[in-house]
């Protein structure tokens, strides 16, 4: 029984080595031969590609510039370096109160780092304005107290090099993680697909189960009650708000009220319909360029600056609104490919039409959907780029930027391509994983 059992393990251990060695393989149980011929093409020029590329200075220059690098300091203030060798510069704007840590670094000709200083310590108190005062030439271990918010530090270097001075926070964690969380490039693409995703999925859910209610339902069941309804409503608005007691305005609310209660069966269907079929007509870059530059203006005209959506909450809105149509078809079709008997069975056991959708066929819609939803996502990131119209820093941005700079377009934005497809690659990695682990049994 025992060598039984021990021949039996011994033949667990040895199986993968051997069916490695009837691929022909020898010492590795991967399927080599399941992976395709173009992806063995991708894996090689991938790693040609990238190997040169993180070894080329420019390429390096160029992601830094496109992740927004460093993420633990800041540059606070430039200058020159004159011909005496002597440098001396104000920082400015002001710092806040608190303690800093400060550090120059020179950069020659051509913009290479060449070397850096010691490290200033300095600390700027409560209630100092700004104000010229005596440069800090020698640099000091202990923490220096200014009595400015723009102190002046100097020293010596070559003449002719550039002078960057630094604020060094790598020992405050706090800032760091603020400088991460508001970093541009790859880390605001990252932000703006999140959270712009995120409200696409609200709008999307909302439409999508507005779009397989009733097309036609009765619009004279509790028609009066509604009419009714629509009557107390329109004389509240009349008691509340005196400017629109006035006759034209007047007419509008007394009509409207239960013109809108009494078509309100109806609206549901109608309104997702209007939204998705108007949205998805729309190009998305139109859709964005509107949001920065009518609806934005617009609102902060009418409101007197009081709701100012200009830069990122403008692109969010606009990315959010424009999937939101696309995402509502998804959730629409995830609804309607549940059999209808589900339905059924929960109407008849008591359920509402809104307890059925949350309890029995949303569940399932989701795990129909969730291949879609991914696929939606990884459009959202790329469609980011979109977001380069209104002046936003993202990768695209960020790579034009770069390019403005030094003039080299090929390295700049094979860089940005660089950034997105590695991004693209993991998501669709993550999507397929999350596909397998929810699949329906039997599929």
């Amino acid at each position: 029984m025992e060598s039984g059992g021990s021949s039996e393990s011994l033949a667990k251990v040895l199986q993968p080595d051997l069916m490695a060695r009837r691929r022909g393989r020898i010492g590795l149980a991967i399927p080599w031969e399941h992976i395709p011929w173009w992806g063995i093409i991708v894996l090689l020029v991938g790693v040609v590609v990238g190997f040169s590329a993180l070894t080329n200075t420019r390429y390096i220059d160029a992601l830094y510039f496109i992740f927004d690098l460093p993420w633990n300091k800041t540059a606070i203030a430039r200058g020159k370096v004159d011909e005496n060798g002597r440098w001396q510069v104000m920082i400015q704007p002001g710092l806040a109160p608190g303690a800093y840590t400060l550090y120059a670094q020179f950069n020659d000709r051509e913009g290479n780092f060449v070397g850096r200083s010691e490290v200033y310590h300095i600390v700027v108190p409560e209630g100092v304005s700004a104000k010229e005062s005596p440069p800090i030439i020698v640099p000091s271990p202990q923490a220096r107290t200014v009595d400015t918010s723009t102190p002046t530090l100097a020293g010596e270097s070559v003449a002719g090099y550039e002078v960057i001075v630094y604020d060094d926070f790598s020992h405050n964690l706090w800032r760091v993680l603020t400088r991460i969380a508001t970093a541009n490039g790859v880390l605001l693409t990252i932000r703006t697909t999140l959270l712009a995703y995120a409200g696409a999925l609200v709008l999307g859910l909302i439409f999508g189960v507005m779009r397989v209610t009733n097309r036609s339902p009765n619009l004279l069941h509790h028609a009066g009650r509604r009419v009714a309804v629509g009557l107390a409503l329109a004389l509240a608005v009349l008691a509340v708000v005196p400017a629109a007691r006035t006759l034209p305005l007047a007419g509008m609310v007394m009509l409207g009220g239960p013109t809108l209660l009494f078509l309100l069966p109806a609206l549901p269907y109608t309104i997702s319909t209007l939204y998705v079929e108007v949205v998805r007509g729309v190009p998305m870059l139109v859709i964005i360029l509107y949001m920065g530059f009518a609806v934005t203006p617009a609102l902060r005209e009418s409101t007197n600056n009081v709701v100012d959506l200009r830069g990122w909450p403008a692109a969010l809105i606009g990315l959010a609104f424009g999937y939101g149509a696309y995402l509502a078809e998804v959730f629409r079709a995830g609804i309607q490919s549940i059999p209808r008997g589900q339905m059924e069975a929960a109407r008849s056991l008591g359920m509402s039409y809104m307890q059925a959708m949350r309890y029995v066929i949303l569940p399932q819609a989701v795990r129909v959907v969730l291949p879609p939803l991914g696929n939606d996502f990884i459009s959202m990131l790329k469609d980011s780029s979109l977001i380069s119209v209104i002046a936003l820093p993202e990768v695209l941005q960020q790579g034009r930027l770069w390019i403005s700079r030094n003039f080299r377009a090929f390295e700049g934005f094979n860089s940005v391509v660089m950034v997105y497809l590695v991004m693209t690659l993991l998501l669709s990695l993550m999507v397929r994983t999350v596909e397998r682990k929810t699949s329906l049994p039997g599929r």
